[in-house]
């Protein structure tokens, strides 16, 4: 009887710990934008998903904003 017992409490456990990373959000990085030639505008999503860069360009695709200056943070060309 305790074998079955303590089968069952390792098994919830685990499967606890298990449900808790599966439902953690996932890591953001920041905020990007890209300067459409009059101002910033807000990417639609993370990169890769509608967006992307081509490389193989030293221009600068996307920039962050720290809440006083928009810094590169990508190069290529926003795509």
């Amino acid at each position: 009887m305790k074998k079955i017992k303590w089968t069952i409490m390792t098994l919830a456990i685990l499967f606890s710990v298990c449900t808790a990373f599966s439902t953690r959000p996932k890591l953001r990085g920041p905020q990007e934008y890209y300067f459409n030639g009059s101002g910033y505008v807000a990417v639609p999503s993370d990169y890769g998903v509608l967006w992307s860069c081509r490389a193989n360009t030293s221009v600068t695709c996307t920039y962050t904003f720290d809440g006083a200056n928009y810094w590169a943070f990508r190069t290529g060309v926003y795509v």
